[in-house]
């Protein structure tokens, strides 16, 4: 186990003290039958084309691409979580609402090159979240890597910037070291490259739970040829 693992049992006065000095908590096998949402998942997912890097994406605020309707056992899963409740407004002060947004992910696509959240970042407008596996994933299915503690620092460089709640330099690089040039941006996509940092990838067989502060820098990966990943993640603030 990592210092940032915890049990399924985990309390969550236990929990919010984890996320308080790491930023981060993994709970293998919180979940132990994930196959009802995995196939609520794909029905929505087998009916669309790939529309974005690394597969397909599908998020609750947009009803086009996701009407929750069709996914009643995911929005069970996070909305109606009295221990979910409890970790998240006890972590802090939620000032829109609690599992406000859903998105989830089908990734299966390689060598398309970086997408938004391929590079190390901190999010520019913070939110509290329940990541969630729904497959196994290892460290070729492109997994969710983070830097524990990391969000001492980052609530430093939010504060320190003029507008915290929409700051423009949030990226790390893809990497600690890399200068951050690409393609698609003028400016080098590493806002601050004095800073070092490492990166763990938070893999797990389905079903485990992955509960962060956004403010922890952190990224996802890209899937291996023959490799496929499905998370679904929850958003408070």
């Amino acid at each position: 186990m990592q210092h940032f693992d915890l049990n399924p049992d985990a309390s969550t006065e236990q929990v919010i003290s984890l996320l308080q000095s790491e930023g981060v908590v993994r709970i293998i096998d919180y979940h132990k039958d994930i196959s009802t949402i995995k196939d609520e998942l794909l029905s929505v997912f087998n009916k669309m084309e790939a529309n974005y890097p690394y597969g397909k994406a599908i998020r609750s605020d947009n009803p086009e691409s996701w009407n929750l309707s069709d996914t009643p056992s995911v929005v069970s899963f996070f909305r109606n979580s009295e221990w979910m409740f409890k970790v998240a407004t006890g972590y802090q002060k939620l000032r829109v609402g609690f599992q406000r947004d859903i998105f989830s992910t089908y990734d299966y696509l390689h060598n398309n090159g970086v997408g938004p959240q391929g590079w190390a970042h901190f999010d520019r407008h913070q939110r509290f979240k329940f990541f969630l596996n729904v497959t196994d994933v290892d460290e070729e299915s492109g997994p969710l890597s983070v830097s524990p503690a990391s969000h001492h620092l980052t609530r430093e460089l939010r504060n320190a910037h003029p507008n915290p709640n929409d700051i423009t330099k949030w990226r790390f690089g893809r990497f600690s070291g890399d200068p951050g040039h690409c393609d698609h941006w003028p400016d080098p996509q590493n806002h601050y490259p004095d800073i070092k940092y490492d990166l763990i990838p938070m893999t797990g067989p389905a079903g485990t739970l992955i509960i962060f502060d956004s403010n922890i820098i952190h990224k996802g990966g890209n899937v291996d040829p023959g490799k496929e990943r499905i998370v679904v993640r929850s958003h408070s603030w």
